[in-house]
């Protein structure tokens, strides 16, 4: 009798737990996980060590800079690192993360891929993948996951890397947490670096060449 009522108390737990177990392991599967990720592309940071510099190679490279590119390139809170690093990136839909509406939003899809193992790229993933992706597809837009940075009119922008036929552009998009985004929109992760590139996304301000000049002691020795 004893084993009877045992057995019959351990149904009623399973019964119980088992919608709330089913449940888990379905969340669980929908959320990829960062070790299938494949390696896109990498791109080596710090070879250009300020705005100036990255505005003189893409103006030679002729690839256009939208406005509000333009403008959050020259931010004193866009980091950009003086010593040389590689980053693994890789590219996934926002499908990919699981987001099954039509639209979701910036602040959704991020958290699917921090979910999923997956890191934001230091900002200046942008303009130097700008520079390494000259084959880009035409017709396609890639999104740069990053940490948005306001424009002079404080509004949060994020990078994106397009060619629509006329030339590559790297230009600027709403990063707004509430920003609508397209199931069949990509973005540009980075792959997980164990915090390596944590202090890469902290401002370190190099200043222009038109600062450096401003700040430069007057009067000769």
């Amino acid at each position: 009798m004893l084993h009877r009522g045992i057995a019959a108390g351990l149904a009623v737990v399973g019964l119980c737990l088992g919608p709330a177990v089913l449940a888990s392991t379905a969340l669980a599967q929908e959320q990829p996980s960062a070790q299938v990720f494949q390696t896109w592309r990498t791109t080596t940071l710090g070879t250009y060590k300020s705005v100036d510099a990255y505005r003189r190679a893409l103006d030679s490279a002729r690839i256009r800079i939208g406005d509000a590119a333009d403008e959050i390139l020259g931010r004193p809170v866009f980091p950009y690192t003086r010593t040389k690093t590689v980053v693994e990136l890789a590219v996934l839909s926002a499908a990919e993360l699981g987001v099954e509406s039509d639209e979701s939003s910036l602040a959704d899809v991020y958290e699917r891929a921090r979910r999923a193992g997956l890191e934001l790229c230091p900002p200046e993933v942008g303009p130097q993948l700008r520079l390494d992706y000259r084959n880009q597809p035409l017709g396609e837009a890639l999104d740069i996951a990053m940490e948005p940075v306001a424009t002079y009119s404080g509004d949060p922008t994020i990078l994106t890397l397009a060619n629509w036929g006329t030339g590559l552009v790297l230009i600027g998009r709403d990063g707004r947490s509430e920003s609508k985004v397209n199931r069949i929109s990509r973005f540009v992760f980075a792959l997980p670096t164990n915090g390596r590139l944590e202090a890469m996304r902290e401002p370190q301000i190099v200043p222009t060449s038109s600062e450096q000049t401003n700040q430069a002691p007057k009067g000769g020795l």
